[in-house]
């Protein structure tokens, strides 16, 4: 994860955040945050058929993964107050203490959009972010529903993958993506 102390905040001073959330209480962490703490949790629909009928229900894409927007202050006292409820993920400060392990904003908006329900309908999840995966250019999306996120096109399964990272939380995979849509990025 990088150093949180080298990602700037937002002008709002605020940063996003991944936390493991225990037991799948996904929904009960979040009643528990207070108004105006942005969540995100990233969710994939399922179909399914039962007695000769569709349906849809929209399930977490990651189990017990949550990610939040505030201040590491916040978040730190928010802990203490739920310790048997979550555990953030952490990075060293330059005095090697665990800290909250801050996301950029630009990683984020690419892992939001890419698991979004409407556009994640081709996500697959593959774990903690594997270096594996980071081989070939890095991209930004010029065009159709993933326009604007970023990540490295990688083959997996003999199939072109569109592979977006949330260092040292998550690694996601989308489907192919027309190269008239891709940019490098350098």
């Amino acid at each position: 994860m990088p150093n949180p102390h080298l990602i700037e905040p937002s002008p709002d001073g605020l940063r996003w955040y991944a936390l493991k959330v225990f037991y799948n209480r996904v929904v009960h962490l979040k009643s528990l945050l207070p108004a105006g703490i942005e969540s995100y949790v990233p969710v994939h629909t399922v179909e399914t058929h039962e007695h000769g009928r569709l349906s849809y229900t929209e399930e977490p894409l990651i189990p017990s993964l949550m990610f939040v927007r505030c201040n590491a202050e916040w978040l730190v006292a928010f802990k203490r107050d739920h310790n048997e409820d979550f555990m953030y993920y952490t990075a060293k400060d330059p005095d090697g203490n665990n800290v909250p392990g801050a996301i950029r904003d630009e990683e984020m908006r690419s892992f939001i959009l890419v698991t979004s329900a409407e556009a994640g309908r081709g996500a697959t999840y593959f774990g903690a972010d594997a270096p594996e995966y980071h081989t070939g250019d890095r991209v930004r999306v010029t065009g159709g529903i993933y326009a604007g996120a970023e990540g490295y096109i990688k083959r997996i399964k003999k199939d072109r993958k569109l592979i977006v990272a949330v260092s040292g939380v998550a690694v996601v995979a989308v489907s192919y993506i027309h190269p008239d849509f891709l940019e490098i990025i350098d």
